[in-house]
């Protein structure tokens, strides 16, 4: 008995390959009534003429014009295919093989081409079919939005920094050299510092910069432990009249610095606070009453409206303790007048003794 007659496939009943593929057809012809691809096109990139970022759909990348010598850009240029060719149903896989870099005589990059495999199958119970398709996409050049900028001298985004109290020249050069520095750490595509101008106002300082994350990033940096509030708006940008079309709006990251620096005190319901620091966009203060520390969220201590309390501290002199009652009475060294007070924070003197202080509903707070 011929064993390999017996278990050799039916032929294909529409060309009589003996090879059946799925429903009595084999692949070639199942592809013909059930293709993949139903339309594939010529592609195409923008590399910036300047840096050598590559643009795919009008989309800056994080990829390079010396990566597609890589095989790391090919999981972009595989999605890349797969968004722009038309399938008559989705591809399960899609590899790349024999990729290549076409040249002009000047020795700039036209094109890359190569052969694309797409692995599909319309339905669950059709075995995966797997054709090869070659492929083109050609390379255009242009000028990428950082590039652009660069050479325009413009910027896209600023930061504002303002303080409600006065600000020293010295200090203003203190916090231009801080956001300088802390902006070499969000470089440009071209790895140069996206700091583009640093300018100087009263009680405050506009840093204008070329990239909109690299403002919106520092700016939260110089604010965290400032105790600082972000808003983020947009500016006007100016009118092209001849085309009837706005300019891009620039972003504006408007940082308004606290009232209250370490050490202040203010009053909220007639509670006594001092502001103990700030710190990852929270102010931590003490009651200074209760002996008791809070903190919370900058935007949540504004909106409770604080009053400035003026801590005038001044010498006071013991006159004497009334133990039972826990009080004690001083003199106001400056005034002569004589004062009843909790004794609970001048048990550390004896009477007689002076202190630096400030009178407070009927308690002492001291000086530290």
């Amino acid at each position: 008995m011929n064993f390999s007659v017996m278990f050799m496939s039916p032929p294909c009943i529409a060309c009589g390959v003996e090879e059946e593929f799925f429903q009595h057809l084999c692949q070639t012809c199942y592809l013909e009534s059930n293709p993949i691809l139903k339309e594939n096109k010529d592609l195409n990139i923008v590399t910036c003429i300047s840096c050598g970022l590559l643009a795919f759909k009008g989309h800056w990348s994080k990829f390079y014009i010396n990566d597609l010598a890589s095989v790391k850009i090919h999981s972009r240029l595989k999605t890349f295919i797969g968004q722009e060719w038309k399938f008559y149903y989705r591809p399960t896989k899609i590899e790349l093989k024999n990729l290549q870099q076409n040249f002009n005589t000047e020795d700039e990059l036209e094109s890359i081409q190569g052969i694309v495999v797409i692995s599909a199958s319309p339905d669950p119970f059709v075995p995966l079919i797997n054709i090869e398709q070659e492929f083109i996409i050609k390379n255009n050049w242009g000028d990428c939005s950082d590039c652009q900028t660069r050479s325009s001298g413009l910027y896209t985004s600023k930061i504002q920094i303002r303080s409600q109290k006065e600000i020293s020249s010295e200090e203003l050069d203190k916090w231009g050299t801080e956001i300088e520095n802390t902006s070499k750490d969000f470089p440009l595509s071209d790895g140069k510092n996206p700091l583009f101008r640093l300018i100087q106002i009263k009680n405050g300082l506009d840093a204008l910069f070329r990239s909109k994350s690299a403002a919106h990033s520092v700016g939260r940096i110089f604010a965290r432990d400032r105790g600082g509030l972000i808003h983020i708006t947009t500016e006007f940008a100016g009118f092209d009249k001849s085309k009837s079309k706005e300019y891009p709006r620039k972003q504006v990251v408007l940082i308004m610095l606290p009232k209250y620096e370490k050490g202040d005190y203010f009053l909220i319901n007639k509670q006594l606070f001092k502001v103990e620091g700030y710190s990852n966009f929270k102010i931590t203060c003490s009651d200074v009453i209760n002996k008791s520390l809070r903190r919370i969220s900058v935007k949540s201590f504004e909106e409770l409206d604080p009053k400035r309390f003026d801590a005038n501290f001044e010498e006071y002199q013991i006159i004497h303790f009334e133990t039972a009652e826990s009080l004690a009475e001083i003199m106001n060294l400056s005034d002569f007048t004589n004062h009843f007070v909790d004794s609970t924070e001048l048990t550390v003197f004896s009477e007689g003794e002076t202190f630096w202080g400030i009178v407070y509903e009927g308690r002492i707070i001291l000086r530290d």
